[in-house]
């Protein structure tokens, strides 16, 4: 089974998503600069974006999506977290999980969602 890694263009240098097989597992993801001034809703929407774009480059599409991860620094963002999150895969219902954290980079990140995908027709 080959192992292709989907390589972040910021500084970190990790991967940003990484493709085996039909499997993709993309990193934990927040929103970027300007959308980090956006609330929890919007904020997820711009992670999902940057997510959408990583497992495009891996061969996937967000409708392949099986499983999120999703992190929150206040249990109070969960309505809004879950609206962008139904909105986005409504139709397939990953497996979701949620977890409220102490701390989030960069500090201004109300949320980070990690996926894991299977490409399949």
């Amino acid at each position: 089974m080959s192992l292709r890694a989907i390589l972040t263009r910021t500084y970190t240098r990790y991967a940003r998503a990484v493709r085996v097989g039909d499997h993709v597992f993309a990193s934990g993801t927040t929103a970027r600069a300007h959308h980090l001034d956006g609330d929890a809703y919007e904020q997820m929407i711009a992670a999902i974006a940057t997510v959408a774009m990583a497992l495009g480059e891996a061969g996937a599409e967000l409708r392949h999506v099986v499983r999120t991860v999703v992190y929150v620094l206040e249990m109070a963002d969960i309505p809004q977290v879950a609206r962008a999150h139904e909105e986005t895969f409504g139709q397939s219902r990953p497996a979701s999980t949620l977890v409220q954290v102490a701390a989030l980079t960069p500090a201004p990140a109300r949320i980070e969602i990690e996926v894991t995908a299977i490409i399949h027709d």
